[in-house]
């Protein structure tokens, strides 16, 4: 049997002893994405219930080379590794899907310059990349950007309100995935994955910039400078908002930057870095629509 053959009798298997039907499971508030990859460039995504999780993680960990990511970015597919992928929420705001087709308004870049649109009423979550050329062993890089927004100078930046704030309208900071890391299911100071404590590893596979970031003010602002070094453990907090130099977790914070699997930028606001922000257009528009331009570089 292949890795690949594997993989698909595996997430066949959890599919049908744990899911409700396909039309529940879509709008199921405790269903989840996940996606299985592994060394040779196997990937296969499914969607599980946050409370079989755990099962899950453990069946993939006997899998030779592999990992479990919730990381919709680590799922793209081998035709498309070098371009970069916006990820928005759905009107629910319980998942994130990428802009792919023409249609949805994709990214568009030119050089090291990346642009994308903001949509009416739709919160936009990541843009990343899983470019083999700025993934990998990213331990000696300091990753510098620049933000322009332009389009229009009339409307107002908004993020998605989960329960804090207020602050600024938005903000985006970098951003990066590593499927690699592995370390503790220490729950605090964050609360626990819906349905019990989330897999060894799992808060340790996400990182963001932490306190760095661009505030998201005017329809028309910038350039504004957003630089970090990557193995500077005092810029940095896990998906569970641990910083990199709690001893709890430093280790899985320094393998994660040696095998980055997927990079680039969170948008955020209030007490979250990833609940999304939106542009609230005046009567009328767009267009002209709000656009987001940045820089990527690693030095």
């Amino acid at each position: 049997m292949s890795r690949a053959t594997g993989i698909a009798c595996t997430l066949a298997i959890v599919l049908v002893t744990t899911l409700t039907p396909a039309q529940s499971v879509a709008s199921a508030v405790d269903a989840t994405d996940v996606t299985i990859t592994c060394g040779d460039g196997d990937a296969m995504t499914g969607t599980v219930t946050l409370n079989t999780l755990l099962a899950l993680a453990q069946e993939v960990q006997t899998m030779t080379g592999c990992a479990l990511s919730q990381d919709p970015s680590v799922a793209v597919s081998s035709t498309d590794q070098t371009g970069w992928t916006v990820y928005d929420y759905n009107p629910s705001g319980q998942a994130i899907a990428p802009r792919k087709s023409p249609a949805s308004m994709p990214a568009t870049t030119s050089g090291n310059a990346t642009t994308f649109a903001f949509k009416p009423q739709i919160f936009t979550a990541l843009l990343t990349t899983t470019d083999r050329n700025l993934t990998g062993d990213l331990t000696t890089k300091t990753l510098s950007a620049t933000v322009n927004l332009s389009g229009n100078a009339a409307g107002t930046f908004r993020y998605q309100p989960f329960g804090c704030g207020p602050g600024v309208p938005g903000f985006v900071r970098f951003y990066f995935t590593s499927a690699r890391a592995s370390g503790s299911s220490d729950p605090a100071p964050g609360t626990p994955v819906k349905g019990g404590l989330p897999p060894a590893g799992f808060y340790t596979q996400f990182w963001w910039s932490n306190p760095m970031r661009v505030d998201l003010i005017n329809g028309t602002q910038g350039p504004d400078p957003l630089v970090v070094q990557m193995n500077n453990v005092t810029q940095w907090s896990d998906w569970d908002g641990k910083p990199a130099a709690d001893p709890l977790v430093t280790d899985q914070f320094l393998t994660a930057i040696a095998n980055v699997k997927s990079i680039g930028f969170s948008f955020g606001g209030g007490c979250f870095f990833e609940n999304g922000v939106t542009f609230d257009y005046p009567i009328g528009t767009p267009p002209p629509y709000e656009l987001f331009t940045s820089t990527f570089d690693e030095l």
